[in-house]
Order: structure tokens, then C-alpha cells, then sequence
């Protein structure tokens, strides 16, 4: 069992006060004491309990981050730019995934407040608004990745998922293709946004939409509704995923099906996951920075905490979207 503060103060024949101004205000005690104090430290192994010192003064510098989905590699590389912005600056970071649960989203943001996190950074399934507004006036601060919103209390990091849909669609349209089926579930904000993207840029032209409902957002996914694209009356000649992960699962359903990637179908994925330019075909997709959102979710975060007296900036504007033309679609 790790030794407390009563252990060391006991081993220095001190009171525990005294152990707590060593580690806090050295300079209020004698030479003798803090010796005495140093070297029970030493032989205990003691480790002082930063978090728990932090939370008791009121200054604890820790933040917490909440993923949708937290095994998709986009979200890895989210992750990885908040941790390294939350590290740089000292504060330390804890995450939770949401699992697609909007309950359980709650339950994270509740768990969060109890553990008394300075701040929270949300890519959320739900609505959160109402709940981080209340945290906001309890002094817990937010970020919302992702869908925009209307709270001025709360700070905003969005992606253009609408013009990455338009992109998507443009560039299917400008090598021919005229059948195009979208993948992803049109009631996820994100998703919706991307379908309505691509039906914009295919608006008043001869091409025609249509959607395979899915819900998830893995390889699974994809080959699932690959099974129910190679079922269908007519053959569409594109494919248009909600992520990079369907996309490929899709490609590998079709390859194996003997169906050629992309002469007989062209597709394209979302996000530009690591994972995209080494697929069998390597895959057109929407690039979506994660890493550099991360950065920027966490940047906004620390900011404000760190000057409470300066409101959010702003409404930024969204990420823009990059089309990143690979084999899967062939040359426009």
C-alpha cells in the first residue's frame, strides 16, 4: 500500500501539516524539519498525490475528453492532437468513449463533473448543448468538435462536412459516373450533412441518388451493405461512404464479388484515415484533419481556462474539406 502523508509524517516524528508545507510552501519551515521531512520521504518511497492535492485547492489542471467512437482511426488521431497540445501545456487529459450511446454520453459528461474536470472536449452523438451550458455556469468549460451550434458559452471546432459531400459528388459526376449510392445513416448530423453535400452537387444533372441505410461506421458496415448493393436491380457505378472504414469494407466485398474497383465501381470514403492509401485500391476519400482538429479543439479549451476572463472566440469557420484523388476512383 502506497504511504500517505500521516505515514511520512509519522517517520519524521512531524505533524502532518508540517509534511503538507514541505510540499507546498518550503519555504515556511526550518532547515531541520524539511530534512527530516526529505529523507522520511525518501525511505518511504512516498509519491505525493498531484491530482488529489490539485482537486482539494480548487486548481486541478485536468481536462476531459469525450469520443463518439473512440476505436476509429480518425479518432485516434483526434485524440493524439489533444494529447499533445493538453501535454505541452501541462494539464493532464483523461478520455472516455461514448460508444454511439447517447445515454451513455451522459453518464461520461456526469462522471467528468463528479471528478471535477476543468473542462470538456465533445465529439457528440446527441445533444449536449443544453448540458454543457449548465457545466459552463458551474465553471466547467467546453468544446463541441464537430456539429455547430448556437451557445456563445461554449467553443465550436467545426469540419465542413457539407462541402466534402459537394466535393465527393463532383468529383464522381467529372469522371462519368451517374448511378451513385450513398452509404451512412442520413439521421447522424455528421452524415446527413455529407448525403446533403453530395445531392447538392449532383442537383439538376442526370445522376441519381440513392441510400443504403447503415448505422455503423467500421469495415463491417461496409461489407454488410456491399451484400445488399450487389443484391440490388441495377448495379450503381459509385459508391459514396460515410467513412473511410465502410469504404473499404465495401471495396473488399466487391473485389472479392469479381467486381472491378474502380472500372465497374468507383469509390469514395471520408476522413483519410492512415489506413486509406494502403487498401487494396487505395481509396478517393474526403481528407478530414484529425489531428490538426485535436490541436485546435484543445488550444480553444486551454485558452479560455487559462483566461477565464476572455469570452470563446467567435464561431471559427469550419474546417475546409480536401478531396485526395486515389485509384479507387481513377483519374477526373
Amino acid at each position: 500500500m502506497p504511504a500517505s502523508v500521516k505515514d511520512v509524517a509519522a517517520a519524521a516524528g512531524v505533524s502532518a501539516s508540517t509534511v503538507s508545507n514541505y510540499l507546498n510552501h518550503p519555504e515556511v519551515l526550518s532547515a531541520r524539519s524539511t530534512e527530516r521531512v526529505r529523507a522520511a520521504i525518501e525511505r518511504l518511497g512516498y509519491v505525493p498525490n498531484e491530482s488529489a492535492r490539485q482537486l482539494r485547492a480548487g486548481a486541478g489542471k485536468a481536462i476531459a475528453l469525450i469520443l463518439l467512437d473512440a476505436w476509429l482511426p480518425y479518432f485516434s488521431e483526434l485524440s493524439r492532437g489533444v494529447e499533445d497540445v493538453t501535454r505541452e501545456d501541462g494539464w493532464s487529459l483523461f478520455f472516455s468513449n461514448s460508444g454511439r450511446d447517447a445515454q451513455q454520453e451522459q453518464r461520461n459528461i456526469d462522471m467528468f463533473e463528479a471528478h471535477r474536470a476543468r473542462g470538456i472536449i465533445i465529439y457528440p452523438l446527441g445533444e449536449v448543448t443544453p448540458r454543457l451550458e449548465q457545466l459552463n455556469r458551474r465553471g466547467i468549460r467546453s468544446v463541441i468538435v464537430g456539429p455547430a451550434h448556437g451557445a456563445p458559452s461554449i467553443g465550436s471546432v467545426p469540419f465542413d462536412d457539407h462541402g466534402g459531400g459537394m466535393l465527393a459528388g463532383r468529383h464522381l459526376l467529372e469522371t462519368g459516373r451517374r448511378r451513385i449510392v450513398f452509404i451512412g445513416d442520413p439521421a447522424a448530423a455528421q452524415t446527413a450533412d455529407r448525403l446533403a453535400g453530395l445531392r447538392a452537387a449532383t442537383a439538376g444533372t442526370d445522376a441519381e441518388v440513392s441510400v443504403i441505410e447503415e448505422s455503423g461506421f467500421t469495415m463491417t458496415t461496409g461489407l454488410r451493405a456491399a451484400e445488399r448493393l450487389l443484391q440490388a436491380p441495377q448495379r450503381p457505378d459509385a459508391v459514396f461512404a460515410a467513412n473511410d472504414m465502410v469504404a473499404i469494407g465495401v471495396q473488399t466485398a466487391l473485389l472479392r464479388a469479381g467486381i472491378s474497383v474502380p472500372d465497374d465501381v468507383a469509390i469514395v470514403g471520408f476522413d483519410d484515415v492512415v489506413e486509406a492509401p494502403q487498401a487494396l485500391v487505395p481509396l478517393t476519400t474526403i481528407r478530414q484533419p484529425a489531428y490538426e482538429i485535436g490541436r485546435t479543439a484543445a488550444s480553444t479549451l486551454l485558452h479560455r481556462l487559462e483566461h477565464p476572463s476572455e469570452p470563446f472566440p467567435a464561431a471559427a469557420p469550419p474546417f475546409a474539406a480536401e478531396l485526395v484523388v486515389r485509384a479507387s476512383t481513377g483519374r477526373a
